[in-house]
């Protein structure tokens, strides 16, 4: 075997390591995401809250009364899934963005209405 073709042959497998790494990291790291994000409709009649995402796959629950809840999220083309500990508790939302991004959905479990968060400048 030539020393040309064991070249290839290993840096194959390392590029697409590297490519594959890069992927990843950008999907995780969405610039779209980062922000603050506020509840501005809830069928449900629950208080209005903030979502703020940080590039580090940090997310904070912020009520209006103070409180601040804080997790991480892990992001899709599809989905948003924000997970929270709570106590012994973990909570799991998914929220499913808007074509545009400018939007958040998420489904109420209980009565199945769609509540939607839109992104502060």
């Amino acid at each position: 075997m030539s020393a040309a073709r064991t070249l290839r042959g290993a840096l194959g497998p390392a590029l697409a390591l590297v490519i594959a790494s890069a992927v990843v990291a950008a999907a995780a790291e969405p610039a779209w995401l980062v922000g603050r994000w506020e509840l501005v409709r809830d069928p449900d009649g629950n208080p209005k809250d903030f979502l703020e995402f940080s590039a580090d796959g940090q997310v904070a629950s912020i009520k209006l009364d103070g409180q601040r809840f804080t997790g991480r999220y892990v992001v899709s083309d599809s989905s948003v899934r924000l997970n929270f500990q709570i106590g012994a508790r973990s909570v799991v939302i998914d929220l499913a963005p808007a074509a545009d991004r400018k939007q958040l959905y998420t489904r109420s479990a209980q009565t199945g209405k769609t509540a939607v968060y839109g992104k502060l400048p």
